[in-house]
């Protein structure tokens, strides 16, 4: 699965519907990243929750880095720019959005 950066790629006005009335959950593997820095992501108009399954995930925000582990999760308001990157490998996450 590609990975999501900032502003979504338009959606199909079915998907977009459902997207006003919850939230969509998407399945992701992160990277490990070491040779190179995490990409910055960013939704600008959805809140992001992200919860770990497999793996330990490196979350960085604002210069601070957390790790997170299986059953771990973090939630960014709308418009937060992130990096993720697995640690000691890759790692598998669960990622949310609900629009504003």
């Amino acid at each position: 699965m590609a990975p999501l950066y900032a502003d979504p790629i338009p959606q199909t006005r079915a998907a977009a519907g459902s997207a006003r009335h919850g939230a969509v959950l998407t399945f992701e593997t992160i990277e490990a990243f070491v040779s190179r820095p995490a990409p910055v992501r960013m939704r600008r108009w959805e809140d992001t929750l992200l919860r770990v399954v497999d793996g330990i995930v490196r979350l960085t925000t604002d210069g601070e880095e957390r790790k997170l582990g299986i059953g771990e999760e973090a939630i960014l308001p709308a418009g937060t720019p992130h990096q993720l990157a697995g640690v000691n490998g890759a790692a598998r996450v669960v990622i949310g959005f609900r629009a504003l």
